[in-house]
C-alpha cells in the first residue's frame, strides 16, 4: 500500500501543471502599456510567467500552482494601471505553447 502511494504521489507531481488565467484588457496599445502590467503582474510572489498580446489585447498570468491568481489581485493591477478588463478566464495552454503560436 506505501509503495502505490508512494508512487501515485510521484506521477501526481510530475504531472501537475500550473494554472493560466486570461485576461482581456481594453486601452492596452503600446508595448510600454505591455511593459508596465507585465513588470507589476511578475512582482507578484505566486505568478510564474505572464504573456501579452497587444495585437490581441490579452494578458495571459501562469501561476506557480494549479489554482490561479486571485482575480482581485489581478484586476487592481490592471485597473490601477488605468485600464479595464473585459473578462478573465481560466485558459487550457500554457503560456509556452501560446508563444510559440504567436511569436512565429
Amino acid at each position: 500500500m506505501k509503495k502505490f502511494i508512494g508512487m501515485f504521489l510521484l506521477f501526481f507531481s510530475l504531472n501537475s501543471f500550473a494554472a493560466t488565467q486570461k485576461i482581456e484588457v481594453l486601452g492596452m496599445v503600446c508595448a510600454y502599456c505591455a511593459q508596465g502590467i507585465e513588470k507589476s503582474l511578475k512582482s507578484l510572489s505566486e505568478v510564474n510567467d505572464v504573456y501579452i498580446n497587444l495585437e490581441k489585447f490579452f494578458v495571459l498570468v501562469e501561476s506557480k500552482n494549479d489554482f490561479g491568481i486571485d482575480e482581485k489581485k489581478l484586476k487592481s493591477i490592471i485597473v490601477d494601471a488605468g485600464y479595464t478588463i473585459q473578462k478573465i478566464e481560466n485558459f487550457n495552454e500554457t503560456i509556452k505553447s501560446v508563444r510559440n503560436k504567436y511569436e512565429k
